[in-house]
């Protein structure tokens, strides 16, 4: 009963270890996700001049279609720029003034690798000098905050989950070293029937190695729960952590459960192995 005690213990040790290391790389994936899209979001809005001729239009546009920094772009007439910034008063505005306020502007959208303050900072350039454009304007606090954001953020996940693994194999690792302190008389008594080192070791790390892939089956159920209630809570979890990521996290939650929990048990009995009866009672 004190056997399968220890191992209860243990398995529940392996489960919470493996439970929060799961947990943090599904946090990780999830930030990581949102960042990529911040980034797809982001650009520049190039003012066009009043004066601006049909033809100068066209090759911007065109520009915009075979550059490769451009994820998207969308062409707004003074019109339809009236429409989205002054809504339903666009008609008295414009009766106020006797004329609309607003220029033609392009709104480009970035792919993700030139979502940077210095590549964004470049394609501005490079677009106030063109002809017909009137201003190029662009949030650089935003893409600054968010670049400097995620460099702090990953290196903070990066932090924990090495902590949470030297952690969790020296809390496995005393945890089945207690258990196999408790049958040292045991191994002890097997070398000197003649049992091979090979012989002794195997069945503390079959019972160690199914422990860890319990220990896994169980936390990446924990962690499926947990991440199925966060995507009812909020949908839009569904397309910053999808289901193939948090699979790659239980496989890999399992193996690291099963890989360490073998280790630990090949440590700790190869310590006995070597350890002579009077040094036992220590």
């Amino acid at each position: 009963m004190a056997g399968m005690g220890d191992r209860v213990t243990s398995t529940i040790s392996v489960t919470l270890v493996l439970f929060i290391l799961g947990l943090v790389a599904a946090i990780n994936i999830t930030f990581n996700s949102l960042d990529r899209e911040l980034k797809e979001k982001m650009g520049f809005t190039v003012v066009l001049r009043d004066s601006v001729a049909s033809e100068e239009i066209g090759k911007l546009r065109q520009l915009c279609v075979e550059s490769p920094y451009v994820s998207e772009f969308k062409y707004l007439s003074p019109e339809e720029v009236l429409r989205e910034e002054a809504g339903n008063d666009g008609p008295a505005l414009v009766e106020m003034l006797g004329v609309n306020p607003y220029s033609p502007m392009i709104d480009i959208r970035v792919k993700r690798d030139w979502a940077n303050v210095d590549s964004i900072a470049v394609l501005v350039d490079k677009w106030s000098r063109m002809d017909g454009v009137g201003d190029v304007s662009v949030n650089t606090d935003m893409v600054k905050n968010l670049t400097r954001n995620a460099r702090m953020f990953n290196t903070v996940m990066l932090v924990i989950a090495a902590a949470l693994l030297l952690i969790s194999f020296v809390l496995i690792n005393n945890t089945v070293r207690l258990t196999v302190y408790s049958r040292r008389f045991i191994i002890h008594t097997m070398k000197l029937v003649g049992a091979t080192s090979g012989f002794i070791r195997r069945p503390f790390i079959v019972t160690n190695l199914i422990q860890g892939t319990i220990a896994g089956m169980i936390a990446s159920g924990l962690l499926a729960l947990l991440i199925g209630w966060g995507k009812n809570w909020d949908e839009s979890l569904d397309t910053l952590l999808p289901w193939g990521a948090v699979g790659i996290i239980f496989g890999a939650i399992l193996l690291l459960g099963m890989a360490i929990c073998s280790l630990a048990a090949l440590f700790a009995t190869n310590r006995y192995l070597k350890t002579d009866y009077d040094d036992m009672f220590e």
